[in-house]
């Protein structure tokens, strides 16, 4: 039976597994039934974006279930696919062509157009006029804007079809399956509580002349992503800004790399009176892989900004990026989509009300009450009577005489208790190393061989 995983990259890049099914066949209603299972086990939270092969069934499924999600076909399966059915290299670099123009919608139309024109391709049942009807799937020109993380294959997907295979048996129950299954599933999941220590626990080594960009991503960002930003934030020296236009909402700056100038980008800034409130790249960098580009980061330093504008940072690369989990879980706390939205929607606001009631000690004790008697009151009518707190754990601080929080430092070293350790002795000094002994007389110097005493009770 085809085993079907939904694979995805946390906030370290490291592969994390959403859930599997396995199907009987290969079917569209059996990707139906797959999609609307894992959409029910995720809140009917819908992928922003989706990597799938060249299924038609999957195709259909996804159409269906996940309308608003980005797709795009494997990169690698459709490479395989190239090599399988084109033989002619001029043809062959032609359509590769455009599969990775990134120019705009009108552009790859007309290059479409013109490319079946010139190889004459008319037939309805030939493989160039079936991967034209998907050129939406798999052409870079369709995908651009659209968040992917920078991935153009379902490369982790295999990678764990390959990992489970390692021990797989043919002979192997369905129930054991699933065992191997979650064993491996365990490797990937200590792995990223590993990661998550190091983040939380240690900062990237920066050097002391790093600019400030540098230091607040090595604050902010996982230590992965922080050496991708770091890329560009020391690539950003090699841009120069060309021109400057004023406009209503937002500034533009014109930016072109050194020994490219015909390549131009253009970064929109919106700015209030103290800082950066928006800032995007044409290059759409930031939107697809979620990270500034180079571009955006020489004109922070032209506009010399303090420090690195939230705008540019992304939750999911942070090391805060699951502190909106619950330390519990329930199964029942996402039944229907309309819990979600109203439970969205009470974040978000939570969210800007703790931020301002932070300010200021009077608005946090009254926010704080006022949320304390909200829990007690649903705890009561819900009837949770055994005193937990199904939320995030917050730390119980005392505020100290000038309200301020010092810098946590490392403990004092102190000695440690039990009996001290024995003094070294003196070495003691090497013996002489003995000379051989003869097994007959016991002399010094000789052996039993080159003994004379035996040669003249023996002799030879």
């Amino acid at each position: 039976m085809p085993f079907v995983p939904f694979v995805g990259v946390n906030h370290h890049r490291s592969t994390v597994v959403f859930g599997c099914g396995i199907i009987s066949h290969e079917t569209s209603e059996a990707y139906e039934w797959m999609l609307l299972t894992l959409s029910l086990a995720m809140g009917q939270k819908h992928p922003i974006s989706v990597i799938t092969n060249g299924d038609l069934a999957m195709q259909k499924a996804i159409r269906a279930f996940w309308p608003n999600s980005n797709h795009r076909l494997c990169v690698f399966h459709v490479e395989q696919n190239i090599s399988r059915h084109l033989h002619n290299d001029e043809v062959k670099a032609k359509f590769k062509g455009l599969l990775y123009d990134r120019c705009s919608v009108d552009e790859i139309e007309i290059k479409w157009e013109l490319f079946l024109v010139k190889h004459k391709v008319k037939s309805e049942e030939s493989w160039l006029h079936q991967m034209y009807q998907m050129r939406k799937l798999c052409c870079d020109a369709y995908q651009v804007g659209h968040c992917f993380l920078g991935m153009r294959s379902n490369q982790r997907s295999e990678r764990l079809n390959a990992m489970l295979h390692e021990h797989l048996d043919g002979k192997m129950t369905l129930v054991s399956m699933l065992q191997h299954y979650e064993r491996n599933l365990s490797d990937l999941r200590r792995n990223e509580a590993v990661l998550d220590i190091v983040a939380l626990e240690t900062v990237p080594f920066i050097e002391a002349s790093a600019s400030i960009f540098e230091k607040d991503a090595a604050r902010l960002f996982t230590p992965t992503v922080f050496d991708v930003v770091k890329f560009s934030i020391r690539d950003a020296s090699e841009c120069n800004v060309m021109e400057v236009l004023d406009g209503c909402d937002a500034t533009s700056y014109i930016v072109y790399k050194k020994g490219s100038r015909g390549v131009l980008f253009y970064v929109d800034v919106e700015m209030n009176e103290r800082s950066v409130i928006g800032i995007r790249c044409s290059c759409s960098k930031i939107e697809c892989f979620g990270t500034p580009c180079s571009h955006i980061f020489h004109v922070l330093s032209f506009i010399q900004a303090a420090c690195l504008p939230i705008c540019c940072v992304r939750r999911r690369w942070t090391t805060s990026a699951k502190y909106g989990l619950n330390t519990t879980r329930k199964s029942t706390l996402y039944d229907y989509s309309v819990n979600l939205d109203r439970y969205r929607e009470l974040r978000n606001l939570s969210h800007a009300a703790s931020f301002r009631a932070s300010q200021s000690i009077e608005s946090y004790e009254r926010l704080k009450k006022l949320l304390s008697e909200e829990v007690a009151t649903n705890d009561l009518a819900c009837g949770d009577n055994d005193g937990v707190w199904y939320g995030p754990v917050l730390p119980q601080t005392q505020q100290s005489d000038s309200d301020t929080t010092g810098m946590v430092l490392d403990p004092i070293r102190v000695p440690g208790r039990g009996a001290p350790k024995k003094r070294l002795q003196a070495m003691p000094m090497k013996k002489k190393r003995s000379t051989n002994k003869c097994g007959h007389c016991n002399g010094e110097g000789h052996n039993r061989r080159t003994c004379s005493k035996l040669k003249e009770i023996w002799p030879r």
